[in-house]
């Protein structure tokens, strides 16, 4: 049985690979590394992200080696980021290093490093007006960079209604990107397609979303967005969850061997291009 986490995050200073052998041993697979910023790694400029994802890229090294899961990495300029960056520089210039985060982050899925551009999009608590127009102006330019290398791309924003489902379709079509290549991280059992605006679904992965998502299909994938703080630990479900609540719920006759082969292979591997295996 193939099992994956679609979107965990690891730190330095966290449990690191020691969650993700929590993971395999409650029988994870597979795992969707997320780029998450360090604390110690200010974004200043370009190469603040080279810096940064490099790390991410290394913790993943280290996970394929110290444990059995097949590792799979997305790597993007946090949303947030910009918060923090106008703090210090004028938004236009800020505005630039993200979109330079961005192509950064394409490269490295053009030379087969990442998979996904992610998670990007904007920020989840209110900011101003001209923080959320230039948010939306870096996440189209990630869209566009998404289209030209072939990736999807990961979406952190706000929380997601019917509404801002149609504003990321929209965003999506207007560079051309395939609706079902963008991932709603951190997303309710929103999957109808009617209401999502075939954006493709991570739901979090409690028995409640779970049982709430099945009865609309199984088009959709699920995560922890274990965060791997030490002022936090367990947040925002543990690492062993998904495994925990995949084969419970099997167990209960609420997914079927099908529902699990569809949310744990074939839509990953539809929506990413990936092999799990």
């Amino acid at each position: 049985m193939y099992i994956l986490d679609n979107h965990m995050h690891l730190r330095p200073d966290g449990e690191n690979v020691e969650a993700v052998k929590k993971f395999c041993k409650a029988g994870g697979t597979h795992i969707f590394l997320a780029h998450i910023p360090y604390r110690d790694i200010p974004i200043t400029g370009e190469d603040g992200y080279r810096k940064a994802f490099d790390r991410t890229l290394a913790m993943g090294d280290r996970v394929r080696k110290e444990t059995e899961a097949v590792v799979f990495i997305s790597v993007g300029p946090y949303p947030v980021d910009l918060v923090h960056m106008v703090e210090h520089m004028p938004l236009e210039s800020a505005t630039k290093i993200m979109m330079k985060g961005m192509d950064l982050a394409a490269s490295l899925v053009e030379e087969n490093v990442v998979v996904a551009i992610g998670e990007i999009g904007r920020p989840h608590f209110p900011v101003s007006d001209e923080i959320v127009m230039a948010s939306n102006e870096i996440l189209e330019h990630g869209m566009r960079v998404a289209k030209e290398v072939g990736c999807a791309v990961v979406l952190h924003t706000e929380s997601a209604t019917a509404e801002t489902f149609k504003e990321f379709a929209q965003m999506a079509d207007k560079v051309g990107l395939d609706r079902e290549r963008v991932v709603k991280h951190f997303c309710p059992p929103i999957i109808d397609v009617d209401q999502n605006h075939g954006l493709f679904p991570s739901v979090l992965a409690t028995k409640k979303n779970i049982s709430a998502a099945i009865p609309q299909g199984n088009r959709f994938l699920m995560e922890t967005d274990y965060i791997d703080d030490p002022r936090r630990p367990g947040a925002v479900l543990g690492p062993a969850t998904v495994p925990k609540t995949t084969k419970s719920m099997l167990q209960e006759g609420v997914l079927t061997e099908e529902d699990i082969i569809s949310i744990h292979k074939a839509n990953p591997e539809r929506i990413y291009d990936i092999s799990i295996e």
